[in-house]
C-alpha cells in the first residue's frame, strides 16, 4: 500500500500541511477575501503551484481557522481579476496589519476622553487623527460648540467676579484663567501680567473663533479646522 507523503512547516505563526493532493492551513487569524467560491473562485499561489480554496472552517486549537486547498482542477477558469499569493510575507503583511489595527483601537480609545477638545487642534494634526477614525470635520464642529461652552463659562466667571468684588470691596475679577491660577497678577520671572488682561484676551479670542469658524464650517461640507487657526494664512499652515 502506497503511503501518503506529508509535510509540515511553519509560516510565521500559522501552521502549514503539505501532502500530494491537498495544502491544510491552520491559523489564529483570518486571511483577507479567502472565502470558498464555486463560480468565478480565485486562485491561490503557492510554492509556485496553483490551488483552489474548497474548504475553510474552524482549527484545532491553539489555532481557530482551517483552510484547505485542492490542486487547480484542469479545465477551470479562474477569476481573471482576483488571485492570492500565500507565502512568508503574505503573512508578515497580515499580522503588521493586524497589530496596526489594534495600535489604533488602543489610540482611538485613549483619545476618546477628550474627543470634544479633539477639533481645537489645527487641521494637519486632524487629518492625522483620522487613522483613529476620528473624522476632521465631525471634530472640527464638536470643538465649535465646545469653544461657545467655554465662552458662556467664561463670561459666567466674569460675572460672578464682579459681583464678588463688589461685595467685598476687593479686586478680584477675572474668568477661567483668574480661577486657575487663584491670583490678580501672573508673575513670569519679573514681569507681572494682570490676569484680568488675559481673560478678557481669552473671552474675546472665544468669541472671534465661534463666528469665524462656525460660518466656514456652515459654508463648506467639507471644511475643517482649528481653534485660531483661520488667523494664519493657509501657506503659513504647516500640516
Amino acid at each position: 500500500m502506497e503511503t501518503k507523503k506529508e509535510r509540515c512547516l511553519r509560516i510565521g505563526p500559522d501552521q502549514v500541511t503539505i501532502t500530494d493532493n491537498e495544502v491544510v492551513i491552520e491559523t489564529k487569524h483570518e486571511l483577507s477575501d479567502w472565502e470558498v467560491r464555486t463560480f468565478q473562485a480565485p486562485a491561490i499561489y503557492f510554492e509556485e503551484r496553483k490551488y483552489l480554496l474548497v474548504e475553510k472552517g474552524e482549527a484545532r486549537p491553539p489555532y481557530s481557522i482551517r483552510y484547505v486547498l485542492r490542486p487547480w482542477p484542469e479545465g477551470k477558469v479562474a477569476n481573471a481579476k482576483l488571485f492570492h499569493t500565500y507565502s512568508a510575507e503574505t503573512v508578515a503583511e497580515r499580522d503588521a496589519s493586524r497589530r496596526g489595527e489594534a495600535f489604533n483601537e488602543v489610540m482611538w480609545i485613549c483619545l476618546l476622553p477628550f474627543y470634544p477638545f479633539l477639533g481645537l487642534f489645527w487641521s494637519g494634526v486632524q487629518q492625522r487623527l483620522h487613522r483613529f477614525s476620528y473624522l476632521p470635520r465631525t471634530i472640527t464642529g464638536i470643538s465649535i460648540f465646545t469653544v461657545f461652552g467655554l465662552m458662556l463659562t467664561q463670561g459666567a466667571l466674569i460675572a460672578l467676579t464682579l459681583q464678588a468684588s463688589a461685595r467685598s470691596g476687593n479686586v478680584m475679577i477675572g474668568g477661567m484663567l483668574r480661577a486657575m491660577v487663584n491670583q490678580n497678577y501672573l508673575h513670569i520671572g519679573s514681569l507681572s501680567i494682570p490676569v484680568v488682561i488675559l481673560d478678557i484676551l481669552l473671552g474675546l479670542a472665544l468669541m472671534a473663533d465661534i463666528g469665524i469658524r462656525y460660518t466656514h464650517y456652515l459654508r463648506d461640507d467639507q471644511w475643517a479646522g482649528g481653534f485660531l487657526e483661520w488667523l494664519v494664512p493657509k501657506s503659513l499652515q504647516k500640516s
